[in-house]
């Protein structure tokens, strides 16, 4: 019963979460990021090529359990959350537009490749952990790409009431998520107990590679796009990854790890979004 509640008011919670997304996003800005392919082209690459294979690479040599490694890998395959374009690259002094535009291409790319990247990196990686795609698919859809482009036929209709159901639909989804958060890890707070140091600074080491890849592969862009990207590589889509990890794999720690992992990507953002932006200043 209790994990029935937990995973409903996480589900409720990410679909808010993008329906808040959509509504901040104007149909014109996703049909601009389009005619600019190379920014595109780079962006997809960071988030599902480079990142996905240096976590792969690194954590199959783990000395750890394979719900950690799973953990980790689910954050990998679930590229730039709905939050990263505001506040994270905002405060970056990043470019909020691109991010913006980005977000909404891999959201839509996802649905295919998400599922892909688990497939082929999981059973590999942990010894034949079996996913089912479909299902993973169903929840990108009905969790993601539908609440986006609900929001942003919204604001397409009516940019009166995006502007009223912004101000208190992603709120409700963020306390909604805390709660749900809040739930699972009272619930196994023993288990998060057993993760060891290693664990944590492979978690630091991948969010700053992260970051640099995404800063790296704009180089001779303007450095409000390169800010955007890493911000936007580093920041991995942890509603989504809870998703999966609870739908997939319940009543381990995967979870547990993707939460740590979430923290620590917001943290080296931030960190990152300061030093760049004195860099320029």
């Amino acid at each position: 019963m209790m994990a029935t509640i937990v995973m409903n008011t996480i589900m409720g919670s990410v679909i808010l979460l993008m329906l808040g997304a959509g509504l901040n996003i104007e149909i014109r800005q996703v049909i601009n990021m389009f005619k600019r392919f190379k920014l595109v082209a780079l962006g997809v690459l960071a988030n599902f090529g480079a990142v996905p294979v240096l976590v792969y690479l690194c954590i199959a040599w783990l000395p750890v359990s394979s719900d950690i490694k799973i953990g980790i890998m689910l954050m990998a395959a679930a590229p730039i959350a709905p939050m990263a374009p505001a506040p994270f690259v905002e405060k970056a002094k990043g470019d909020v537009v691109y991010s913006v535009g980005l977000m909404v291409i891999v959201a839509t790319l996802s649905i295919v490749l998400t599922p892909l990247i688990l497939t082929l990196a999981i059973p590999k990686s942990v010894g034949g952990v079996e996913l089912d795609p479909i299902q993973i698919v169903k929840t990108l859809l009905m969790v993601q790409l539908i609440p986006i482009a609900v929001g942003m036929a919204i604001r397409k209709a009516s940019l009166k009431w995006a502007d009223i159901l912004v101000k208190f639909v992603p709120k409700i989804g963020q306390l909604g998520l805390l709660i749900g958060v809040g739930l699972l890890l009272a619930k196994q707070a023993s288990q998060i107990a057993t993760i060891g140091p290693l664990v944590y600074l492979i978690m630091v080491l991948l969010t700053v590679v992260s970051l640099l890849v995404g800063d790296w592969i704009l180089i001779g862009e303007s450095a409000e796009k390169r800010r955007a990207l890493a911000v936007s590589t580093a920041i991995r889509n942890v509603p989504l990854a809870f998703l999966i990890a609870n739908g997939s794999f319940p009543d381990t720690i995967v979870a547990p790890v993707v939460l740590i992992f979430s923290v620590i990507n917001m943290f080296l953002s931030v960190v990152y979004g300061r030093l760049r932006g004195r860099q320029k200043a």
